[in-house]
């Protein structure tokens, strides 16, 4: 089943007023045939949306009836579905959309239709839930709030990398002439071949 979250929110702004024929069709297509100014529509919205989907409704325009409809469920996710009392708790009317959030003062965020006699998100108070519902077999996906925390990676790709061991230098003169360890000179002069007489100081560069 397609995203019904995503084709309920593509439907955002389809109204009873300038955008009745579009609204009309899109439940239409839905199989939901009413005249949503004459007839609550929240639930045909939301049946149409799950048709459209690839999914299933209960094809009843009782926003209530949505609470025998899938699994129900505690904590909600993004597109799972929202069923409200309105009047009467106990009474049979109602009001039923898509859960969008819940909102730092607590208030539930629904996306639905014939919410103000449009296609739109508005907030409803928790007092008056009466449950979320899932479809059955739906994913489970990530519920507000609680996304997946981002691994933490270094910033220079070598940082995780260990160094290689490290072996103390060991000399070994095993074989070696000891007369290529003599102390050489370090006055370059001497390798000029100036002689004593004119270079006093060759006598203390030069070997012996």
């Amino acid at each position: 089943m397609q995203n019904a979250f995503a084709t309920a929110a593509a439907a955002i702004g389809l109204n009873e007023g300038d955008q009745q024929a579009a609204l009309n069709e899109y439940l239409t297509n839905g199989g939901q045939r009413l005249d949503p100014a004459t007839t609550a529509w929240c639930a045909a919205f939301v049946d149409a949306t799950l048709r459209q989907s690839g999914g299933q409704g209960t094809g009843k325009l009782n926003a209530r009836s949505y609470m025998d409809w899938g699994q129900g469920v505690d904590t909600p996710q993004q597109g799972d579905v929202a069923v409200f009392s309105r009047g009467d708790p106990n009474g049979w009317q109602g009001h039923v959309g898509f859960y969008d959030g819940t909102n730092p003062d607590g208030t539930i965020r629904v996306l639905g239709g014939n919410q103000g006699d449009s296609v739109k998100i508005s907030s409803y108070d928790a007092g008056s839930l009466l449950g979320y519902r899932r479809a059955n077999g739906a994913p489970q996906g990530q519920t507000q709030g609680q996304q997946g925390q981002p691994q933490v990676q270094p910033a220079n790709q070598f940082a995780q990398m260990q160094p290689p061991e490290q072996k103390p230098y060991q000399a070994s003169y095993a074989g070696l002439d000891p007369r290529a360890f003599q102390t050489q000179p370090q006055n370059r002069l001497a390798s000029v071949g100036f002689d004593q007489a004119t270079n006093p100081f060759l006598a203390y560069t030069r070997g012996a």
